[in-house]
């Protein structure tokens, strides 16, 4: 390979961009009275948008009832039901996307709540991408224009949300909610640690995913710790480690060179076996049947 010429070295570049971004199940659907989605879980994240009616989700065990214009993110692996209970039905769109960029998962896993905010300057963005995926549903016709355009707002939707999780950072820094600033210093120790914890998988820093460090780092009780994350966040810090584990885990999942015991060590399991039955609990196939259908899914 040639050198690189120092008059190059020195030109602002663009970016490699290698990101594996796909968007699949995306449908929207009228239900009536006494309508239920089982529990379920996914290995990507769901977006949905009541369009009319009512929506109840039970998620992590707790309920939320959810109107028009509202807009849900469920992360993956994560257990949730959904139902409808009142007597002039409901209509929803939803849709599922998956990436293997571990970092930006992080930021939708930290900054974006359950429901979207509305008061947000990205969520009519966020609705109205959306609203242009429903118009794709209605036309019923896709060629290969029409998947390029659904493409592009797939790209969009990324950067809508996005846009949202730099809102909240900046509202973050603003704000006088100890609560929120509390689970916020939360969330990033565990992410912190669980990213050391993956520099060097040993077992000397296996004490960095404790939750009991994590509590200890912070001066605080693991009580407060669990009492302040749940208020915020709808889960556990445990819940939330398990979030960046299986997001991690997709990512190397894509890449073949490693084994799934290379893969279970590096993101703290103690072998490939429980690494493997944690994985089905996430993502409900195997740690090697998803690899499967990601590299079937690019050929």
């Amino acid at each position: 390979m040639n050198p690189t010429p120092k008059w190059l070295e020195q030109l602002v570049k663009l970016p490699d961009i290698d990101i594996n971004l796909k968007t699949f199940g995306g449908h929207k659907q009228r239900v009536s009275q006494g309508w239920c989605a089982p529990q379920e879980t996914h290995f990507a994240f769901e977006i949905m948008m009541i369009i009319d009616g009512e929506q109840r989700t039970i998620f992590e065990g707790r309920q939320f009832d959810f109107v028009a214009n509202d807009v849900i993110l469920i992360p993956p692996g994560t257990a949730h039901e959904n139902t409808c209970l009142v007597a002039e039905g409901l209509e929803y769109f939803c849709m599922h996307f998956d990436l293997d960029d571990p970092e930006i998962q992080q930021q939708l896993l930290m900054y974006c709540p359950l429901l979207l905010k509305k008061t947000n300057p990205a969520y009519q963005a966020i609705v109205a991408i959306l609203q242009q995926y429903i118009a794709f549903l209605a036309s019923g016709y896709f060629g290969m224009k029409e998947k390029i355009a659904i493409e592009i707002l797939l790209l969009e939707l990324m950067r809508a949300l996005l846009d949202y999780v730099e809102d909240e950072k900046n509202q973050l820094a603003h704000t006088d909610n100890t609560s929120l600033v509390l689970a916020k210093a939360i969330a990033e120790s565990i992410q912190q640690n669980f990213r050391t914890y993956t520099q060097c998988p040993t077992e000397e820093n296996k004490a960095l995913l404790s939750m009991s460090y994590t509590a200890n780092s912070l001066n605080i009780s693991n009580s407060t710790m669990l009492t302040v994350f749940k208020k915020v966040y709808a889960s556990s810090p445990k819940q939330y480690l398990d979030q960046l584990r299986f997001n991690q885990a997709k990512f190397y999942l894509h890449q073949p060179k490693l084994t799934i015991a290379e893969i279970a060590e590096i993101i703290g399991y103690q072998n490939a076996a429980h690494f493997t039955r944690q994985f089905k609990k996430w993502a409900n196939i195997s740690p090697n049947k998803y690899r499967k259908f990601q590299l079937e899914a690019t050929k």
